[in-house]
């Protein structure tokens, strides 16, 4: 039985054409790939899910369908085997960083953090949003531990990400929206390799869920561009952590080149089902108990399908 659902399970991610193709050789290669278990990682994405909705419901603010729509991307990366990181110290040099310049999605920057062990989620609870905390609608570097980057304007992050990079021969990870790259400043980062000097140490992470504020976003020829400015280019399924960690490997194993990924996700993926892709939403948390409970049934729905 056990070995008649790993098939039916391979034979559905295999039909999936965004993802890696797995073959039954490489069943222990997907598990090896990270520091827990793929079972594990799904249960901290619900978990994680789950404290979003009720922050953001009791704050009465901030922005929960960009923060559920990076849940997998940003618990793939740092539970990857190859990332360091010391929660004692959050200034140890041997680490490797990641920079949020998507300045909004920092509610689960926060989560993740606290689950990594840098402080508890109840102390996030307890200073969401209020004056003096550390824990602020966006990014502040001196004041929250475990944060690498400020942030608010839109693309800062990018050239943050990008100038630490040229200076450590650590793993430097950038996580954006797609929406930056509306800001010419964002475009112009694609150019840096070129202009500055390759850092094959930078990988840049975009949120590829199509939907900005109030308009749908195409990033275009982005590719072509990234390519032809010496990028490694990998498009990967936003929301598989088999398919991100394949990614993540692919990026560190280019010596040579910085790496671009695509991550095609859904915006409020894990939430209210009909607002899951949807514009309308950006930075609009549950406004009622009904809300936040139709947010909550589709995460277990989200939970009971995976």
């Amino acid at each position: 039985t056990a070995s008649w659902l790993r098939q039916t399970r391979l034979q559905y991610i295999n039909s999936c054409p965004t993802l890696p193709k797995i073959h039954l050789s490489n069943i222990f290669t997907e598990t090896a790939m990270f520091k827990v278990d793929i079972r594990s990682l799904e249960e901290k994405a619900y978990h994680i899910r789950r404290d979003l909705i009720n922050l953001i419901y009791q704050a009465g603010s901030g922005h929960l369908d960009t923060s559920l729509s990076l849940v997998e991307v940003w618990l793939s990366l740092v539970y990857s085997d190859f990332f360091q990181y010391d929660p004692s110290n959050g200034s140890w040099e041997g680490r490797d960083t990641v920079f949020l310049s998507e300045g909004h999605a920092c509610p689960l920057q926060y989560f993740v953090n606290a689950d990594l062990g840098y402080y508890s989620k109840e102390a996030v609870f307890e200073g969401n949003r209020k004056p003096y905390t550390p824990f602020q609608g966006h990014s502040r570097r001196r004041l929250t531990h475990g944060i690498e980057n400020s942030n608010g304007s839109l693309g800062i992050g990018l050239w943050q990400a990008y100038g630490y990079a040229l200076e450590t021969d650590r793993y430097v990870f950038c996580i954006a929206g797609d929406g930056e790259f509306e800001e010419p400043s964002s475009i112009g980062l694609i150019t840096a390799p070129h202009y500055l000097k390759p850092a094959a140490n930078y990988t840049l992470l975009i949120n590829y869920n199509h939907l900005a504020q109030d308009d749908e976003v195409d990033l275009g020829p982005i590719e072509a561009l990234a390519e032809t400015y010496n990028w490694q280019v990998i498009n990967v399924a936003g929301h598989s952590f088999p398919a991100l960690g394949h990614a993540y490997q692919d990026a560190i194993a280019d010596k040579d080149r910085p790496t671009l990924i695509l991550c095609d996700t859904v915006k409020g993926k894990g939430g209210m089902p009909e607002r899951e892709g949807e514009l309308g939403h950006h930075g609009v948390p549950p406004k009622n108990e009904e809300e936040l409970q139709a947010y909550l049934t589709g995460l277990e729905k989200w939970r009971a399908e995976l």
